[in-house]
């Protein structure tokens, strides 16, 4: 499932527990900031995690360095193909 329709959910979930109808371009609207508090969750949990991958590996950088950058290419993967469904 694409965070797009992840957002859509929680978009609908809100509007349905508010027990009130929203103009369509509203509900883009929120789906839009949804969908980029997401994206900014993704990011910050990657920046921990590869810190920790560095710190877990200071014994061989080497490793640790291929690990981090491993996973700086999946996010900017995962942000090139996100940002291509808007």
């Amino acid at each position: 499932m694409s965070l797009r329709s992840r957002a859509e959910e929680v978009t609908n979930a809100v509007v349905e527990l508010l027990g009130t109808t929203v103009a369509p371009e509203k509900s883009q609207a929120i789906v839009k900031i949804v969908e980029k508090a997401m994206i900014d969750s993704y990011r910050d949990c990657t920046e921990r995690n590869t810190h920790v991958a560095v710190a877990c590996c200071q014994e061989d950088t080497d490793r640790a360095h291929k690990i981090a950058e491993e996973m700086r290419r999946a996010n900017t993967a995962l942000i090139a193909n996100l940002s291509s469904l808007r």
